[in-house]
């Protein structure tokens, strides 16, 4: 398939501002991934309290949909839209090893490389990460909670 697609360059701008004792501790760190992001998956889904559901699974081969090439993710982000409840965010990689995280009303999580970049075992040493996440699912605490997904590929 011939493809009229121009790769682009993503830019993602993390900016702290807070003044303590009359004095700004402010930081801003950009990280660009110049001219080659070739696909975007954004949306918004509502996250049940009443049962874990699949965000996004990622394979080498068969993509499609909501199923990404973990070979290719160079950046995804979820945040919680919601501005009371708290959503629990499972990230597995292809050890079944995974973690849960709680992403609070508000907040954002974000997950960089999808190739061997996780490892969640008991007894993992810092720099061990050597498994590909194959599946990111979550639930929300105590009533339904909007999110918003964006993932960005090569």
């Amino acid at each position: 398939m011939t493809t009229t697609l121009t790769p682009g360059t993503l830019v993602v701008t993390i900016s702290e501002t807070v003044t303590l004792n009359g004095q700004e501790a402010n930081s801003q760190n950009t990280l660009t991934l110049s001219n080659n992001i070739a696909e975007a998956y954004k949306r918004i889904l509502t996250v049940p309290a009443s049962g874990e559901i699949t965000i996004y699974t990622t394979h080498d081969t068969a993509v499609a949909g909501a199923q990404l090439d973990d070979d290719l993710i160079k950046y995804a982000r979820i945040t919680n839209k919601d501005d009371t409840n708290y959503v629990s965010v499972r990230v597995t990689d292809a050890n079944a090893d995974e973690f849960v995280y709680k992403l609070n009303a508000g907040e954002s999580f974000l997950l960089h490389s999808h190739d061997t970049s996780m490892s969640a075992c008991d007894t993992a040493d810092a720099g061990a990460a050597n498994a590909n996440i194959v599946s990111v699912e979550a639930q929300a605490n105590t009533a339904d909670c909007d999110c918003e997904v964006f993932v960005a590929s090569i």
